[in-house]
């Protein structure tokens, strides 16, 4: 795993105010790779996404000085402009938009990790969506770290589901490699456990690998890759 610390652990979910959540109109300024695929309007089905850390807490920061709290964000709102453009039936929902986390009072929270994790926990328990995806990058000592990997619960088909897609999408286009997708029975993971949702927390590389964070951060790559996750989600929606 990681060195930092990566909110692993579930916490008692307090019922913490929540500000408004964000519907996927956000602009994404990046381009849209032009990928040509064909769905059926599906719905009703709603897709939240998490981009995590956030504020005061930056995350792991890369080898080339990036925060992966920004990443997470840009990769957050690609991945759910591409699942509407796909099938705009899908409804996408955001924790976070920007680089507030307005669950948590920054300036007098005696515990911000913990004051985070039960303000997204609340908003994913509060909208019920179909899925949660929770966008993350790993970090390690070792700068040569690098791969993919997932988290979900141990029941949860539909996620396996998904991640298994992201495999073999990602292998397909030639990106890192798959260091496999666990449980939360030996990970337990609030994000992930604490809801009714399908849902999967995903380490999308090593931002401590200089190679694969300068791959991360290319804009092209960027949208590859979260035109890969994007199928991967509405395939499986749509029983591909």
């Amino acid at each position: 795993m990681t060195n930092k610390a990566k909110k692993r652990k579930a916490a008692t979910v307090f019922a913490i105010p929540m500000a408004c959540l964000f519907a996927s109109s956000i602009p994404i300024a990046a381009e849209e790779p032009n990928y040509d695929f064909s769905y059926e309007m599906y719905g009703p089905v709603t897709v939240m996404i998490d981009a995590g850390h956030g504020g005061i807490d930056s995350g792991a920061i890369g080898a080339n000085g990036v925060y992966e709290k920004d990443l997470s964000l840009q990769y957050a709102q690609t991945i759910g402009a591409m699942i509407q453009s796909l099938d705009p039936s899908i409804s996408v929902l955001y924790t976070r938009y920007d680089d507030q986390v307005p669950w948590v009072d920054e300036q007098n929270t005696l515990d911000f990790e913990v004051d985070d994790l039960n303000g997204r926990t609340n908003a994913i328990m509060t909208m019920a969506p179909t899925y949660v995806l929770s966008v993350h990058f790993n970090a390690a000592d070792d700068p040569s770290a690098s791969g993919f990997c997932g988290f979900v619960k141990g029941e949860d088909a539909s996620s396996q589901a998904v991640y298994s897609k992201v495999s073999q999408y990602f292998q397909e286009m030639g990106y890192s490699y798959d260091r496999g997708l666990m449980t939360t029975m030996d990970y337990p993971l609030q994000i992930v456990d604490m809801n009714m949702s399908s849902s999967m927390l995903l380490e999308l590389g090593f931002l401590t690998n200089y190679f694969e964070v300068s791959q991360l951060s290319d804009p092209s790559m960027m949208n590859a890759l979260c035109m890969q996750i994007a199928r991967a989600y509405v395939d499986t929606i749509h029983g591909v």
